[in-house]
């Protein structure tokens, strides 16, 4: 019996020490950078924010390792408060900040928090060249031309602001940005929605994954941008063009097969059948290719590229 409990308590003894090396082994591991199997490297987390009252804009933000933050777009003027604390909890530092379009769902935040920035510094804005005339000769009551008038008035003096053009690329928190679409003259040649389809279409690449942002370009320029750019549109995360509603035609996006993709607008616009919205399609292509399809209905909604 001495014998069956001292054989019993060697075991046990033996798998203690053994339990105690591999767990040292694991945490070596850990602190040394090896990681574990599985583990993936540290990258870029993107986040989409929705409208707690249900409007359709697009406000993202990039975080990298160091907790920099840019940030694209940023919804309504009335958004602007909810977006001051995001920027508070980042020192109140903006590395930079990309404005795809001077529409109010796109730039009135911008606005607001430029017309009273208080401790917030932004170090850069990427923007688009809008065409003034000929915006002002077409735009609708709901372009809202004054919101791009505040926008201009609130950025021309600004030394940081660049506008960006097809080709161009710059450097967002160590993500690469490539260019695709910005306001052109086949924008011009539109009779409506120029300043949707002159709104910035890019592409942000880390070292292994890409997200394509369509902002609210819609099908009218499509054509163009797939003969000059057909090549850099197989990404892994897309923005859908127009909140998934009047954007890009399947063909477009026949050109890319996502895991990720985000709809900014809540599922009153993206599940109804209404003939005035075509979402729901888009949203069902994109499932049954086996994407998972971020909405506000879930937002916050946040990947992490690499």
């Amino acid at each position: 019996m001495r014998k069956e409990k001292k054989k019993i308590l060697g075991f046990v003894g033996r798998y203690i020490r053994f339990r105690k090396i591999v767990m040292i082994g694991l945490l070596l591991l850990v602190i040394s950078g090896c990681g574990l199997p599985g583990k993936k490297p540290e990258g870029w987390t993107i986040t989409q924010y929705g409208n707690p009252d249900g409007n359709q804009l697009m406000c993202y933000t990039i975080e990298d390792k160091n907790k920099n933050l840019a940030i694209i777009d940023g919804g309504y003027d009335v958004d602007a408060d909810a977006l001051r604390e995001i920027i508070k909890q980042h020192g109140n530092h903006v590395s930079a900040w990309v404005v795809t379009h001077p529409h109010p769902d796109h730039a009135g935040a911008f606005n607001a928090i430029m017309a009273e920035p208080g401790e917030i510094q932004v170090d850069v804005v990427y923007t688009v060249e809008v065409h003034h005339d000929r915006y002002q000769e077409t735009a609708q009551e709901y372009d809202r031309f004054d919101v791009y008038e505040t926008f201009l008035r609130l950025t021309e003096n600004m030394e940081n602001l660049k506008y960006v053009y097809e080709d161009d690329e710059f450097d967002l928190l160590g993500l690469h940005a490539k260019v695709l679409h910005t306001w052109d003259d086949n924008t011009d040649e539109l009779d409506v929605n120029l300043c949707n389809n002159g709104s910035m279409m890019f592409v942000l690449s880390g070292e292994k994954e890409k997200m394509l942002f369509c902002a609210d370009v819609e099908n009218e320029m499509e054509g163009f941008i797939m003969e000059r750019h057909m090549d850099e549109l197989n990404v892994d995360y897309v923005q859908t063009g127009h909140h998934g509603n009047w954007g890009p035609t399947l063909e477009f996006y026949d050109c890319m097969s996502p895991k990720g993709v985000f709809m900014d607008a809540p599922n009153v616009l993206i599940e109804t059948t209404d003939a005035a919205y075509d979402a729901h399609i888009l949203k069902d292509y994109f499932e049954k290719k086996g994407a998972d399809v971020y909405s506000f209905s879930t937002a916050p909604n946040a990947i992490t590229i690499h």
